[in-house]
């Protein structure tokens, strides 16, 4: 995997967040470093900021470091405590998984390093953590001070509590493809593996990566696999061909739009469930789906169509973005997902928001 082989070993290899990196060196380079808060949009390179972090400071992604990946805990529960060797001596059939899950923060926060002054104790997607995991995370964060520090990375930092964002330092990751960095680090990939990417094949990469790093970089390996062997030369077609495949996500996206606004629900449903039960996709990933697949449709229809048809155009689209807010607020504390976005996508039939789009 080359996201995997191109991974930063340093923070000075990281791409595109020279503010973020500067602010952490002078802690880093006295061995110490306060708790952290990581936020900005998926593939900006948060993930990778702790694993160079850990290099730093021990040398590497060692027994010092502890990921927890957050969906996985609050997706499967005690099913995913039960099953994670790392939390066996934890794990109590009779005990709730939040229970179990306060404990085994409150241990191994209190547990001194092995020849390190602290261990690190990072939370992936940090904003799903239910509200009372995170209200007894305060509390150890002032208690462990002296054996451990916490890092929470999120896409939204408005999903974690006040009381530990804080107690952090706060660190924002800006969006890759606001500034040259996405390219640069796409083209020295593809040096790197002898690879000839046209410059239509690397303005398709980035209109279909939309800043992701990672969707990036795996859409660049999937399209090397497809090239010819003699040239090795990577174009838009060469893009366009592996993201039909790859791209499951945003084309069943697409299909609901369709189905939602033909008022076939029972389709809408289905879809639904695929994503969410079946590919494991979180409701609030879905719903960045279908606002961005409207706007591409409202683009779309904006260039074939002229002074009233556009602002009626324009007015409808307002409507939804109002739908989705609402959608967004309840899914924040919602159990079933699928309940918030079937009920948002039906307004785009009952009220004709999509006419003509």
């Amino acid at each position: 995997m080359w996201a995997e082989k191109y991974r930063p070993k340093r923070l000075d290899e990281i791409a595109g967040q020279e503010e973020v990196v500067n602010r952490i060196k002078g802690f880093v380079k006295g061995k110490t470093i306060p708790n952290l808060l990581l936020w900005g949009q998926k593939g900006t390179g948060k993930t990778s900021f702790v694993y160079a972090l850990a290099n730093e400071l021990y040398g590497s992604y060692d027994e010092n470091v502890m990921l927890i990946e957050t969906a996985d805990f609050v997706e499967q529960r005690k099913k995913w405590l039960s099953e994670d060797k790392r939390f066996k001596f934890f794990y109590d059939e009779q005990k709730s998984a939040i229970d179990i899950f306060k404990e085994i923060i409150r241990e191994y926060a209190a547990l001194r390093p092995i020849n390190a002054p602290f261990k690190l104790l990072f939370f992936n997607s940090a904003d799903l953590l239910p509200g009372n995991a995170q209200q007894a995370l305060r509390r150890v964060i002032e208690r462990s001070n002296k054996t451990c520090r916490f890092i929470f990375s999120t896409t939204r930092p408005a999903g974690v509590i006040p009381a530990v964002r804080s107690r952090c330092l706060n660190l924002h990751f800006t969006p890759l493809d606001k500034s040259d960095a996405l390219d640069a680090l796409i083209k020295s990939i593809a040096e790197g593996e002898g690879l000839k990417l046209t410059e239509g094949g690397l303005k398709t990469l980035r209109e279909y990566a939309r800043g992701d790093a990672g969707a990036a970089i795996n859409m660049l390996e999937a399209a090397a696999t497809t090239t010819r062997a003699k040239t090795k030369t990577i174009d838009a077609i060469g893009i366009e061909n592996v993201v039909q495949n790859a791209f499951f996500q945003r084309n069943k996206v697409e299909e609901l739009i369709d189905s939602a606004c033909a008022g076939r629900y029972k389709d809408v449903r289905a879809g639904l469930e695929i994503l969410i039960r079946d590919e494991k996709i979180g409701g609030k990933e879905i719903l960045v789906e279908i606002h961005e697949a409207l706007r591409r449709k409202m683009k779309i229809s904006e260039m074939a169509m002229g002074g009233e048809e556009e602002q009626n155009l324009v007015k409808r689209f307002a409507r939804i973005v109002l739908y989705e807010g609402e959608a967004d607020l309840k899914l924040c504390n919602s159990l079933n997902s699928i309940i918030h976005l079937e009920e948002m996508m039906t307004h785009f039939f009952f009220f004709k928001l999509l006419e003509k789009v």
